[in-house]
C-alpha cells in the first residue's frame, strides 16, 4: 500500500496574468491572474482541505455567509439541463463530508431544507461567468511566453488558504452537478473559470476582497431584467420553445414589436426602450406565462392565435378604460398625464383575467377572435370597471385616486385585482367594501370561473 506523497498536495496550474494600470501601485506586481480551476479540487482546497484529521470549518468564514441551497441546486440542474429529483438526499449524500461539521455555527443550517425536485432554466450553452477566489500562501512563476505564468501551491501547507470572494453558489452547484454527472460518467470533472487575487489582504482579514465583491454585486450595474428577456428568443437561434417560458418570451416579443396596441410601446428600460409608464417586458411575461395553460386549454394553442388573442385582449381593455393613447403614444415619451391603464400592475391583473374572459365568451357563444368577440370583451370589461368603481366620467381612475384607493405599494395588486373578480358578480359599487369582503367576493368568482372552464 502506497501513501501519500508531497507531490500529491502540491499543483502548478497555468494562469494569465493581465496588467491593470488601475488598481494602486503596490498591487501591481502579480497578484492577480485568471485560470480555469477543477471544481471537485477547488472543493477540496475551499473549504479546505485539512491540516488535520477533520476539516477545518474556520476556512468557510470569510465574506461569504450561509448558502442558499435552492439556488445551488438550480444552479447544478441548469449546467446539467436536466431535472434533478431527490435534491436533499443529492445534497446530503455530497456535501455532508464538508458541511456537517460546521453545523452548529451561527447562520448555518445542516442538513438543508430544500425541495425535492428542481426543474433546469433552459440553454443551448450552460456557463457561467468568473468565480473570484483570494488565495495566501501561493506563488506566480514567470515562463518563457509573454503574459502566461504558472500558479504554484502546497495545498496541505498550513500557510495556505482559499477564500471565495464571489462564487460560492456558483462553485457548490457545479461541483453537485459533477458528483451527479459522476454517477453516469465517472470520469467526468468541469474546469471553472477563475479570477485569483493572491495576498492582497493578510491571512484573517478581508478588507480588500469585501471592496471587491461590493464592487462587483452593488457598483457595477446588472442587466436590465427586460433585456434578458427580450434576447432569450435570440438566443434559441429558432428552436422551438420547450415550456411555457419561453413561449411567453416569444409571444411577448410579437406583442413589444409586431401585434396588438403596445407594439413599440412595452419598456426595456435597460436601454430606453418603449414609452414610460408602460409595463415593462419582463413583467409582460410574467404575467403571459401564468396564463398560457388556460389559453391551451381552451384551443388557444399555436404562437399565432395565443399573440392575436391577447393582442385583442389588451386592446378591448383600453377600450373600455376610456385611456387608450393610440398609435401616436408610441412616438411619445410618456402617456398622457395620470393616465395608470398601461402600468404594469393593472395589465398584469387584466391578464389575470384572461380565464373570466373565455368564459364570458363562452357565455355568449362567440368565436374566441373576431370583431365582434373585441366589442364584446371591451362591453363586459367597462361593466366589471364600473361596477368596481374604477371609472369617473367614463374614464379609467387617474394616478392619484389610484394611490389613494392603495393600489399602490404593499398588497396593493392583490387588492386591485380582487377588486377586478369581485366586480364579476357585484350587485353594487365595491367602493365602499372593505379588503375582505373584497377578497371574499373575488374567491368567489374564481371558484365559478375555474369550474366553469374545468380547470
Amino acid at each position: 500500500m502506497t501513501g501519500k506523497t508531497k507531490t500529491d498536495s502540491f499543483h502548478r496550474i497555468s494562469v494569465i496574468v493581465p496588467q491593470n494600470p488601475f488598481v494602486p501601485a503596490e498591487l501591481r506586481r502579480d497578484n492577480h491572474c485568471l485560470c480555469a480551476l477543477d471544481v471537485t479540487k477547488l472543493m477540496s482546497w475551499w473549504p479546505g482541505k485539512p491540516h488535520s484529521p477533520n476539516r477545518d470549518p474556520t476556512k468557510i468564514r470569510a465574506i461569504q455567509r450561509s448558502l442558499d441551497w435552492k439556488r445551488v441546486g438550480e444552479i447544478a440542474a441548469y449546467l446539467l439541463q436536466q431535472e434533478i429529483i431527490g435534491v436533499p438526499k443529492k445534497i446530503k449524500e455530497y456535501f455532508t463530508e464538508i458541511y456537517e461539521p460546521s453545523k452548529n455555527d451561527a447562520g448555518r443550517e445542516w442538513p438543508p431544507e430544500v425541495k425535492e425536485v428542481i426543474t433546469p432554466v433552459k440553454s443551448g450553452f450552460p456557463t457561467f461567468s468568473n468565480i473570484l477566489l483570494h488565495v495566501n500562501g501561493a506563488n506566480i512563476e514567470p515562463t518563457k511566453e509573454e503574459g502566461a505564468r504558472t500558479l504554484i501551491f502546497d495545498a496541505d501547507s498550513k500557510t495556505v488558504s482559499f477564500q471565495v470572494i464571489d462564487g460560492q453558489h456558483r462553485i457548490n452547484g457545479a461541483y453537485l452537478a459533477v458528483k451527479i454527472l459522476r454517477e453516469k460518467e465517472p470520469e467526468a470533472t468541469w474546469e471553472l473559470p477563475a479570477q485569483v487575487f493572491l495576498d492582497i489582504d493578510p491571512p484573517n482579514s478581508s478588507q480588500r476582497q469585501a471592496q471587491i465583491f461590493i464592487d462587483v454585486n452593488f457598483n457595477q450595474k446588472k442587466v436590465d431584467r427586460s433585456l434578458v428577456a427580450d434576447l432569450y428568443p435570440t438566443a434559441r437561434q429558432g428552436r422551438e420553445p420547450v415550456d411555457d417560458k419561453e413561449r411567453a418570451q416569444d409571444v411577448g416579443r410579437r406583442l413589444m414589436l409586431e401585434t396588438g396596441p403596445l407594439v413599440g410601446m412595452i419598456q426595456i428600460p435597460g436601454i430606453r426602450y418603449g414609452v414610460k409608464e408602460v409595463i415593462a417586458l419582463a413583467t409582460l411575461n410574467g404575467a403571459i406565462e401564468d396564463i398560457l395553460p388556460v389559453l391551451r386549454k381552451s384551443g388557444i394553442d399555436s404562437l399565432e392565435r395565443q399573440t392575436e388573442f391577447l393582442a385583442q385582449s389588451l386592446t378591448a381593455w383600453f377600450e373600455a378604460s376610456g385611456r387608450f393613447e393610440g398609435k401616436d403614444s408610441r412616438t411619445r415619451a410618456t402617456l398622457s398625464p395620470g393616465n395608470v391603464a398601461y402600468q404594469g400592475r393593472v395589465l398584469v391583473s387584466i391578464l389575470a383575467l384572461v380565464p373570466a374572459m373565455l368564459w364570458q365568451l363562452r357565455k355568449e357563444k362567440l368565436p374566441l377572435i373576431s370583431r365582434k368577440t373585441q366589442d364584446e370583451l371591451t362591453h363586459w370589461l367597462r361593466k366589471l370597471a364600473d361596477n368596481a368603481g374604477l371609472l369617473k366620467d367614463g374614464r379609467f381612475i387617474d394616478k392619484a385616486e389610484f394611490k389613494n384607493r392603495k393600489y399602490l405599494g404593499s398588497g396593493g395588486i392583490g387588492l386591485f385585482r380582487d377588486t377586478l373578480w369581485s366586480a364579476i358578480n357585484a350587485k353594487r359599487d365595491l367602493r365602499r367594501a372593505k379588503p375582505e369582503k373584497i377578497a371574499e367576493i373575488a374567491k368567489n368568482s374564481r371558484t365559478q370561473v375555474f369550474k366553469s372552464l374545468g380547470i
